[in-house]
C-alpha cells in the first residue's frame, strides 16, 4: 500500500521508531509494560487495553497519532481509520484521531480474545465509498447548485459535508445558475409531496433533488439525508445513529428517479432524557412541527386573570369554556398573542400558522348548569372545548386568515361528541396517556385484570381506541400524542410495539404522531424510535425490510453484538407481551422504594430468563466498535440486571438459596461499578437518569435487607414456549 511504506521494517527507522517513544516509561500505573506511546492522546486507550486484556496482554504494542518516525502517515486515514502493522518484534497501532485509536485498540482486543493474530489491518485508509459515479461522471466533478434560500443553503452544505465523508471528495456549494456537471437542490410546490416529501432525477446534466415547499423549515435536510439514506446506504441519518457500508462503487445512472412522501403530515421523536448524557437527538428536528398542542390554554395564560389557580395558567382547573366572560377575555389574550407574533415579524398562513388552545393539565371540568347540560347532550366535556375552539378560530379567521387552532382529545374529552364536530381550522391532538404501553393501542391483545395489576378505570386501550376510531370519524386533521416515558432502571420498553402502533395509527387515519419518547437509555427504545423514524419514510415495509433496518439500528447503536442484543430484546419482549396491563407511566418507578412493590414485567419470567439475557448482553459488551457503544451496552445491561435483581432476588432470599443470593449480589455489584466508570452512580438519581430524586441503592442487600421480606406484585404463573 503506497501510503504505508514498506522501509518501516528498515532496522535504522525502526530503531528511530524506538527511541520516539518515551511517553510512558516501563512500569507507569496502570499501563501494561509492554505497551508504549507515542502521543499522549493514546495514554487512555493503552490503560484500556492493559485492564481489557489483562494476562491476555504478551504482545509489545506501540501506540499513537504520532507515527512519523515509522513512516506512516496518519493524515491520510479518516477519522474512525486505523493501521495495525508488525514492526519487528512490536505490534504498530496507529490513527489520525483519538477515536480511530479507540476502534483499532477494540478490534485488537477482539482478535486477541479470540486468538487471532493482527499483524496486518488497516481500516479507513481512504473514504469509506471509494468511487461515487453520478450519470457516468465520477462525483469531484460535480458543483452543488442550491436555490438563494437560507435552508436550501444549510442543506447544501450538509450535503457537501457528507459527500466529502462518504467520498473524499470536497464539493463546491454555489446559488449560481446550474451548470453542468451539477447537483441542483430546490424547492417545489406540489401537494403530493405533503410536508417534507421531495423527488430526485438523475439527467446527463447531474442531479436534481427537489424538495417539498410546504415545511421550508426541515423538508430541504429530509431531501437531502432521504437521498443519501436510500442512495449510498447510508443508514441513521434521519434518526441519529449512523451506518455508513463500505463500498467500492456506487453508480446513479442517467433516467433513475425516485420520490418519497412522508407517511404522516406532522411527526416528532422527542428524545428527551438519555443515559450517561448520550442523546437520541438528531439535527433535521421534526416534520411540521410547527401545528404542535401542548397545554396552550396553561402554558400562555389564555383567559387567565379568571383562573382560580395561583399563577393563573389553568393548570390546576379548567375554565367554564361556555362562559361569555371567559370567552370574551380569552379571546382578546389568543388576539393579543397573534399580534405580538405578527410584530415580531412573522406572517399568519406563512411563518405563523397555528395557535395551541389545548386544555390545561388536569381533568377538573366545569359542572355549571350549562355545562352539564352540554354534557348529558353530547356525552362529552371535548362539546365545551369545541364550542370555544370553534367560535373562536371562526371569529379570528375573519382577521388573522392562515392559522390553525389546536385542542386536546385528553383527560376527561378523549370521548369523541355525539353530534358536535371541529371545523376545519381546528385540529385535535388524541393523547393515549394512561394507556397500557405492554400491549398494542389497538387494545387487541390486552389482558386487562384489575385484580393483577393496576386498575385502569376508563384507560384501557380497548376503550382508547374506540374513542380514537370515533374521533377519526369526524375530524379531518386529528394529530396523536404517543407516550414513551423513561422509568429509571425500571424503564418501560416499547419496542415490541413501534411497527404495529404506527401502522394502525396510519391505516385508522391519523394525520401526525408526537411521540413523548424521554429515554434514560437502559431499555431498547432508542432502536424503536429509530425504527419509528425508519417507517415514517416507508409505513407499509416488508418484513423482511423491517429486519433488515432492525439490524442495522442495533449494529449502528450498540456494534458488532447486535445479533446477541437482537436475542435478548427478542425475550424481554415476549415477557412484556404475556404480561398483564400496566399503563404507560408504570406507577410507582418514579420513586424508591415504591418500584419495587410494582414490578410491571412479569417477576417469574424474568427470573426464569434473567440469566440467558444477562449472558447475551455479557457477551455484547466486549464486541462494542467504541466507547459511546460500550457505554449504551453497558446502560441496557444496567436496565437488566436491576430488573432481574427487584425479580430473582426476593426469590432466592425466601429460599435462603444463598449460592444464588451470592450471584445476583455479584451481578448488581458489576452493575454499579460498570456505570462509575463511565460517570454514573447508581446513588446519584440526577447522575443516574438526569433528573433528581431518591438514590437507588449501592448494593442488593441494601435493596433487600437480610429479614425484611417485601410484599411485591405478582402475575399469575405465565410460561413462554
Amino acid at each position: 500500500m503506497k501510503r504505508f511504506l514498506a522501509l518501516i521494517l528498515a532496522a535504522i527507522m525502526l530503531a528511530a521508531a524506538l527511541a520516539s517513544c518515551t511517553s510512558v516509561a516501563p512500569g507507569t500505573p496502570g499501563v501494561n509494560a509492554n505497551i508504549r506511546v507515542t502521543s499522549s492522546d493514546a495514554l487512555d486507550v493503552a490503560a484500556w487495553l492493559t485492564d481489557r486484556l489483562g494476562d491476555k496482554l504478551t504482545d509489545r504494542l506501540v501506540i499513537g497519532t504520532d507515527a512519523d518516525a515509522y513512516g506512516v502517515d496518519v493524515s491520510t486515514l479518516a477519522d474512525d481509520g486505523y493501521v495495525i502493522r508488525a514492526v519487528g518484534d512490536e505490534t504498530a497501532i496507529f490513527a489520525a484521531t483519538d477515536a480511530g485509536l479507540d476502534r483499532a485498540a477494540r478490534e485488537y482486543a477482539k482478535a486477541v480474545e479470540a486468538g487471532r493474530s493482527v499483524a496486518d489491518a488497516t481500516y479507513h485508509e481512504s473514504a469509506p465509498i471509494k468511487n461515487l459515479i453520478i450519470a457516468g461522471r465520477d462525483i469531484t466533478e460535480y458543483t452543488i447548485y442550491a436555490e438563494n434560500e437560507e435552508k436550501i443553503i444549510e442543506s447544501a452544505n450538509d450535503l457537501a459535508a457528507h459527500l466529502k465523508t462518504a467520498t473524499g471528495a470536497q464539493l463546491s456549494v454555489s446559488t449560481d445558475e446550474a451548470k453542468a456537471p451539477y447537483i441542483a437542490l430546490c424547492y417545489i410546490h406540489d401537494d403530493a409531496l405533503g410536508s417534507v416529501g421531495s423527488r430526485w432525477s438523475v439527467t446527463e446534466g447531474g442531479l436534481t433533488i427537489e424538495c417539498s415547499d410546504a415545511y421550508k423549515k426541515s423538508s430541504s435536510l429530509y431531501a437531502v439525508r432521504r437521498f443519501l439514506e436510500t442512495k449510498l446506504d447510508w443508514y441513521g441519518l434521519v434518526s441519529g445513529f449512523e451506518d455508513l457500508r463500505d463500498a467500492d462503487l456506487i453508480e446513479i445512472a442517467a433516467g433513475e428517479s425516485g420520490e418519497e412522501k412522508c407517511a404522516f403530515e406532522w411527526s416528532v421523536t422527542h428524545g428527551g432524557w438519555a443515559c450517561l448524557y448520550d442523546r437520541f437527538d438528531n439535527d433535521i428536528q421534526d416534520i411540521n412541527f410547527d401545528r404542535h398542542t401542548c397545554h396552550g390554554m396553561q402554558n400562555h395564560k389564555f383567559g387567565g386573570e379568571l383562573s382560580e389557580s395561583e399563577d393563573k395558567n389553568w393548570a390546576y382547573d379548567q375554565p367554564c369554556f361556555l362562559d361569555e366572560t371567559f370567552y370574551e377575555a380569552a379571546k382578546r389574550d389568543v388576539e393579543q398573542y397573534i399580534i405580538d407574533n405578527i410584530k415580531s415579524g412573522k406572517t399568519p398562513g406563512d411563518d405563523f400558522v397555528f395557535v395551541d388552545l389545548g386544555a390545561g393539565d388536569n381533568g377538573y371540568w366545569c359542572e355549571c348548569k350549562d355545562c352539564s347540560a352540554l354534557l348529558r347532550k353530547e356525552g362529552s366535556v371535548a362539546a365545551h372545548v369545541l364550542t370555544f375552539a370553534n367560535r373562536l378560530s371562526e371569529e379570528l379567521n375573519e382577521k388573522y386568515k392562515g392559522i390553525n387552532y389546536g385542542i386536546f382529545a385528553y383527560a376527561g374529552t378523549n370521548r369523541p361528541p355525539k353530534t358536535m364536530r371541529p371545523n376545519d381550522l381546528v385540529y385535535v391532538t388524541y393523547c393515549f396517556d394512561f394507556n397500557c404501553s405492554e400491549h398494542p393501542l389497538d387494545g387487541s391483545r390486552c389482558m386487562r385484570d384489575p385484580s393483577k395489576g393496576v386498575d385502569f378505570g376508563p384507560h384501557d386501550n380497548k376503550t382508547f381506541a374506540g374513542h380514537f376510531l370515533g374521533w377519526t370519524e369526524i375530524c379531518d386533521n386529528l394529530y396523536v400524542w404517543y407516550y414513551g416515558l423513561p422509568n429509571s432502571l425500571l424503564t418501560m420498553s416499547y419496542m415490541h410495539l413501534v411497527r404495529e402502533d404506527w401502522t394502525w395509527l396510519y391505516r385508522s387515519g391519523a394525520k401526525g404522531v408526537y411521540w413523548e419518547a424521554e429515554d434514560t437509555g437502559y431499555e431498547t427504545n432508542w432502536i424503536a424510535k429509530q425504527l419509528a423514524n425508519q417507517l415514517l419514510w416507508d409505513i407499509e415495509m416488508s418484513d423482511e425490510r423491517f429486519s433488515e433496518l432492525y439490524d442495522r439500528a442495533l449494529y449502528a447503536t450498540y456494534g458488532d453484538g447486535y445479533a446477541l442484543i437482537r436475542g435478548f430484546v427478542t425475550t424481554i419482549d415476549r415477557i412484556y407481551e404475556a404480561t398483564p396491563c400496566m399503563n404507560c407511566w408504570a406507577f410507582g418507578v418514579y420513586s424508591y422504594p415504591d418500584y419495587l412493590y410494582t414490578l410491571y414485567v412479569d417477576p417469574d419470567m424474568i427470573a426464569e430468563k434473567y440469566d440467558l439475557m444477562f449472558d447475551l448482553l455479557e457477551a455484547a459488551i466486549p464486541l462494542a466498535r467504541n466507547r459511546r457503544q460500550e457505554q449504551r451496552c453497558v446502560a441496557l445491561q444496567a436496565g437488566l440486571i436491576y430488573k432481574g435483581s427487584v425479580a430473582a432476588y426476593p426469590k432466592a432470599q425466601a429460599a435462603h438459596d444463598t449460592e444464588r443470593m451470592a450471584e445476583l449480589s455479584r451481578r448488581y455489584a458489576l452493575m454499579r461499578d460498570r456505570l462509575l466508570k463511565f460517570g454514573v452512580d447508581i446513588t446519584n438519581r440526577s447522575q443516574l437518569i438526569g433528573w433528581s430524586g431518591n438514590a437507588h441503592p449501592a448494593t442488593i442487600e441494601e435493596l433487600y435487607p437480610e429479614g425484611e421480606h417485601r410484599e411485591r406484585y405478582v402475575n399469575p404463573k405465565i410460561t413462554l414456549d
